[in-house]
Order: C-alpha cells, then structure tokens, then sequence
C-alpha cells in the first residue's frame, strides 16, 4: 500500500496546508477508503473565512472535507458487506445508533452525531481516510 497520504489541514483563518498525515488503520467495524473525490463545501470554506459555524469553531488544526467517495483499501475485522476495490459514497454523519432517533431510522436527528469536518472531528480531504462501514454505501 502506499505511504502518501497528502491532506489538506486547516490551521486557522485563511491558513490551509497541504502535509502528509500517517495512514491510520481501520478498526473492527471501520474501513480504510483510498478516496476518489472530495467536494469542497460551503462549510469547509466558511471555516477557512471564518474560523468558525455557530458555535463550531475551530480551536485547533482540523482536516476539511465531508462530502466524499473512494475505493475501499481496507477492512476491519467485523466488516461482511463491503469486499477491498468497492467504490463507496460515504455518509460524512455517523451517529451513536442506540438513541430513539437512530433506532426509529430518523439518525440525522441524533444528538451525538460524529460529523466529518466538525470541530474537533477531521474530514476526509486526504488521499486515505478510515470511516464507520456501515456509513459507506456501494
């Protein structure tokens, strides 16, 4: 595999620097995607202008991007449903799953959502990226 893993960080208002970040390996339920393509989104530029969303700010260096799909590299141990080369969007929300919410399939409404590219939550502007498996969709 390779060692390259360029990512483009987020240090403070109008300060990004592309750096090299190790690889990180999956965990059990995780897989490692070699990403495809990332979008620049409103929020990732409000960040970068303004340091902050409402009252998600931007204390320390942070990896911007969330709206992203890839090749998956990698498997953690438990994953059954996605097999290494599948293409896979990726769900940038994961959520804690055992709330009311999560358990009626309203998990966009979970207050515990980890959200890429969400102060202090890195997103996936990066050659490789590891995320939930069950949030990545072939």
């Amino acid at each position: 595999m390779a060692k390259d893993n360029l990512t483009a960080i987020l240090y403070g208002i109008n300060d990004i620097r592309l750096e090299q970040t190790p690889i990180e390996e999956p965990d059990t339920n995780e897989v490692l995607i070699e990403m495809s393509c990332v979008g620049i989104c409103g929020s990732d530029v409000h960040y970068l202008e303004r340091g902050r969303i409402g009252d998600f700010i931007l204390r320390e260096p942070m990896i911007i991007g969330h709206e992203a799909a890839g090749v998956v590299a990698k498997l953690g141990k438990n994953v059954k449903h996605l097999k290494v080369g599948d293409r896979v969007a990726i769900e940038p929300g994961v959520p804690c799953r055992y709330c009311s919410f999560c358990k009626d399939g309203r998990y966009n409404l979970c207050k515990d959502m980890v959200f890429c590219a969400t102060p202090p939550v890195h997103g996936n502007l990066r050659r490789y990226y590891k995320h939930a498996a069950d949030f990545c969709f072939k």
